[in-house]
């Protein structure tokens, strides 16, 4: 094991976070930084990538007090997947990065799936989305052609923060095989597809190796971010494969769980003929010997977010997790009956529409706060029951779950997830597994060990949740239920 530190920056829907991380896994310096998503109409999220440079200048500087900036050895970046950025010929940002969370060109991936489905399920073999790069580029082309026509590159969140740090050009094939622009088998962009987003290959980043130090930092972006110069950065991964790296699923049979803003149940898979697979999408992942595939739940920490703001119309202030859970052990599983379908930011796998709506079902009279919080509770945990099955439908087995994030957090809610699942869930020590991933990335291009030994070394469990045999049966039934409800349609 190579001594010194490693980096890992992770630029996450609502703020960026740092982690210093030694070699065995534990972590020496963690700061974060937000910054403000703007959202000018229902279907639109954006944000300033302005914003994400003076958010990692804070972040940086709080990590760096925190350890000797010349024990770090290398650094390595994650970011949300799907927000772009077009940069004129003089390196200036044209406007706001349009991010995943964007769902305006709804239109164009009507277009695509009638005009090109068989061409992107062979190359792609990813369902269509507009939280994909090609239906947004396809909507500026559209609606914004001079701001496409003065675009001389684009980047996604994580590498136009590498370009800025490093002056490198370069993305991984992780975050590449979101964008609906690469082919998967070769793990290289399809100038056909880049050719439908109405613009060419060269307007994007070479794809490279994720721990391949592909830059170094300047002494510009030293001085602002406070990061040393001269030190390597390797390009890394978009959050879904660093957060399969941070969580430890990187052999087979281990599902990742994080609960953050949206919920990603990730798993690595052996390389696969071209097919779409039901439910669900097919990714690069790190090492090029296996996939990484994704379920997506929206709002899986949302709904939670969206539970405790309910607080402030009735008790004037936001309902703190202590409140929720107060309320969690007044009612028993299955939640009398009451459902809760957790599409507050649309329908994610197995159902991937982002037109349905959340909703409660089976309310009668008796039904009080704590049921509906636990229905909301029980309802995203259903929704990761659901996302499972679609991966053993596809043939995958999946014994071990890790859970972590900011859902990871709350013991109570562990243990629905576990008497839902039906499985062992063992919570993730760390808990920005993202920003973790990415400093593992980070120091396997600093050591002659595998990533797979890398992996299993840094990666620590902080404690582990068993199914309740006896809560089976009123699960079950509440299971059910929520089949049927998500079933039906708006």
């Amino acid at each position: 094991m190579v001594d010194g530190l490693t980096l890992g920056i992770d630029f996450g829907t609502s703020a960026v976070k740092v982690v210093a991380l030694r070699g065995d896994g534990t972590v020496a310096a963690h700061a974060s930084s937000g910054y403000e998503t703007f959202k000018p109409a229902p279907d639109r999220a954006e944000q300033e990538p302005e914003d994400w440079w003076r958010a990692l200048s804070t972040a940086a500087a709080s990590a760096m007090a925190e350890i000797d900036p010349a024990s770090v050895i290398a650094a390595g970046l994650s970011g949300q997947l799907n927000g772009i950025v077009l940069i004129d010929a003089d390196g200036a940002a044209l406007g706001r990065s349009l991010i995943w969370l964007d769902q305006r060109c709804g239109d164009e991936v009507a277009e695509l799936e009638r005009s090109h489905a068989e061409t992107l399920a062979t190359k792609v073999s990813s369902p269509t989305s507009p939280i994909a790069v090609l239906p947004k580029l396809q909507w500026l082309a559209r609606h914004e052609p001079a701001r496409m026509q003065r675009a001389r590159h684009v980047f996604q969140v994580k590498d136009y923060i590498l370009w800025r740090l490093t002056g490198a050009v370069a993305t991984d094939a992780n975050e590449a095989s979101a964008t609906l622009m690469m082919n998967l088998a070769s793990r290289q962009w399809d100038a056909a597809l880049v050719t439908l987003s109405g613009l060419a290959p060269g307007h994007l980043s070479p794809i490279r190796a994720s721990t391949e130090i592909v830059g170094h930092v300047t002494a510009e972006a030293s001085a602002a971010t406070g990061l040393p110069r001269g030190l390597g950065v390797v390009p890394g991964s978009g959050d879904t494969g660093a957060l399969g790296v941070g969580c430890g699923a990187f052999a087979a049979g281990t599902a990742a769980v994080t609960l953050g803003t949206a919920g990603h149940i990730v798993a690595s898979v052996p390389n696969q003929p071209p097919a779409l697979v039901p439910g669900l999408w097919r990714m690069a992942h790190v090492t090029p010997d296996r996939e990484l595939w994704l379920g997506l739940i929206p709002a899986g920490g949302l709904s939670i977010a969206w539970l405790r703001n309910l607080g402030t119309g009735f008790a004037g202030r936001p309902f703190g997790f202590d409140d929720l859970e107060r309320l969690l052990e007044a009612t028993e599983p299955g939640s009398g009956a009451a459902v809760f379908l957790p599409f507050l930011e649309g329908a994610g796998t197995p159902w991937n529409d982002p037109s349905r709506f959340a909703a409660f079902a089976g309310l009668n009279v008796t039904h009080g706060a704590g049921h509906l919080v636990r229905a909301v509770y029980e309802g995203v945990a259903f929704n990761i029951r659901a996302c499972l099955e679609s991966f053993e439908v596809a043939g995958v087995s999946l014994e071990r779950v890790h859970l972590a994030e900011g859902g990871a957090q709350s013991p109570a809610w562990c243990q629905i997830i576990a008497d839902v699942l039906d499985r062992e869930v063992r919570v993730v020590a760390e808990r920005d597994t993202s920003a973790t991933g990415a400093a593992i990335l980070a120091r396997a291009s600093a050591e002659p060990a595998d990533l797979a030994a890398v992996v299993e070394r840094s990666v620590r469990i902080a404690r582990v949740h068993k199914p309740n045999p006896a809560v089976r049966d009123r699960i079950d039934l509440s299971w059910k239920r929520f089949r049927e409800e998500a079933g039906r349609t708006n």
